[in-house]
């Protein structure tokens, strides 16, 4: 009987425990996660500093960026985060590749006229929220930057397609362009009615389904119209 007691104590902990994490830490999460998004500061580092990134912690990442026409822009920082930015030598597209706590992730942002963007990363946690309306952002579980790139590439192209979007003449400053997108990332979660409530179902389920899948053009052409 005991120890039958003890069972059910011990079912009833690990199910608050659970109900707990779902319903209380992540909606807490989100909502400091967004907090923290509305005075971002990324601080570049001195460039006595970026040989120990480009050429040591990060050659691999250096070499194939050099191979590809794209040129280092800097090295930032943004809280916990390292980010290593490269800047291709014929089009709007940044190369970043951020060490974070929980490990190193590539992205390649391609910068559009009228604050438009698009964004192709390998983790999920770029998926968490909801972007923003000039914000097209996608995520696949790729090592490889050639295979990484071409995702980009083939959704670059069907974009400018589908919303006759058209790159800048000169490349944009890539500090404004980070946190432009990070406050327009912001201010959209911001005019969700109960977002951290709702960073329950992004959290756990939107990041997993968006995962892997190339942006919806479908949509893109809804917004058009």
């Amino acid at each position: 009987m005991l120890a039958n007691v003890n069972l059910f104590n011990c079912i009833l902990i690990v199910v608050g425990m659970g109900v707990g994490y779902l319903f209380i830490l992540i909606p807490i999460l989100i909502y400091y996660a967004i907090q923290h998004m509305r005075s971002p500061q990324l601080i570049l580092l001195p460039e006595a500093d970026w040989n120990e990134y480009y050429e040591h912690k990060c050659q691999v990442e250096s070499d194939w960026a050099e191979s590809n026409q794209f040129k280092p822009v800097g090295i930032y920082r943004l809280q916990q985060n390292f980010i290593l930015v490269w800047e291709h030598l014929e089009s709007a597209t940044f190369f970043q590749v951020t060490l974070s706590p929980y490990g190193r992730f590539h992205s390649f942002t391609t910068v559009f006229e009228d604050d438009y963007s698009l964004i192709t990363a390998n983790d999920r946690e770029s998926l968490v929220f909801p972007s923003p309306p000039k914000q097209f952002v996608q995520s696949f579980g790729i090592e490889a930057f050639d295979l990484l790139v071409e995702k980009h590439q083939l959704t670059l192209v069907d974009l400018i397609k589908v919303k006759h979007l058209e790159l800048p003449e000169q490349v944009p400053d890539f500090e404004e362009t980070y946190l432009n997108q990070i406050r327009q990332q912001h201010e959209h979660v911001r005019s969700v009615p109960l977002y951290p409530i709702r960073g329950i179902w992004w959290y756990h389920i939107g990041r997993r389904a968006k995962f892997n899948q190339p942006i919806d053009l479908q949509q893109a052409v809804l917004e058009h119209l």
